[in-house]
């Protein structure tokens, strides 16, 4: 079945996310601060099965060494590489970040078009935090954190076993984003802190929870999984 959204929980749940945000969110991280298409791209990259801490280790330095694709282009892959080592999956990262390069000096000039273009290492999230951070979009950062969080406030979940890639499931998640850019990119990244620090994978922390009274996870006894499938 389609599910239709209540709209006044959803805009409660944004305002708190937001405000929460605000209090208790790692707003000074440095990627956070970037505005332009290749920095938001590497902190994305890099953050893919790796930690904040081990990111922060790494990025500023990166992005000193290679603040353009085309500054990247004159590194070995080697090299590259041997920077990110404290990331892991190095080699792999390292070819991604080689090969993105070369496709956006070629293709695009240096920049990151603002478009859902099939960019080397580049899926849905990342796309999506381009076009959120760089071009002001109202576009979800759905990845397993978000996608926690929405299943277990608004008792929903996704009828794929790759919830990332349902497309209902974005479209779910696209109905909570705010429509204004700087609202936008505070709820985006307050449930991604929301979700690290409050309502994690396992043992959540629901008395510090503010959204708590919202949540359909929470007032169910023993805090069961929601039945209501995204079709």
């Amino acid at each position: 079945m389609s599910l239709s959204l209540d709209g006044a929980k959803a805009e409660e749940f944004r305002r708190r996310i937001v405000e929460w945000y605000e209090a208790h969110g790692d707003r000074d991280l440095p990627w956070r601060r970037a505005k332009d298409g290749w920095s938001v791209l590497v902190a994305t990259l890099m953050l893919r099965k790796t930690t904040v801490k081990q990111v922060v280790k790494v990025y500023e330095e990166f992005m000193r060494r290679y603040p353009t694709p085309q500054s990247l282009l004159s590194a070995s892959e080697d090299e590259v590489e041997e920077l990110i080592r404290p990331l892991g999956l190095q080699h792999q990262r390292a070819k991604h970040f080689v090969e993105l390069a070369k496709v956006l000096v070629r293709r695009f000039g240096g920049r990151v078009p603002c478009s859902r273009e099939v960019l080397p290492g580049v899926g849905d999230y990342a796309a999506s935090e381009v076009l959120l951070r760089v071009y002001g979009r109202a576009e979800p950062l759905l990845d397993r954190n978000m996608i926690r969080v929405v299943e277990r406030v608004f008792g929903v979940r996704s009828a794929k076993k790759r919830p990332h890639k349902d497309r209902a499931m974005w479209s779910f998640a696209e109905s909570l984003v705010p429509e204004d850019p700087e609202l936008a990119e505070k709820f985006n990244f307050g449930v991604l802190d929301f979700a690290r620090k409050i309502c994690t994978a396992e043992k959540p922390y629901c008395d510090a929870c503010p959204t708590k009274d919202l949540c359909s996870y929470f007032s169910r006894p023993g805090g069961k999984q929601p039945p209501s499938k995204l079709h």
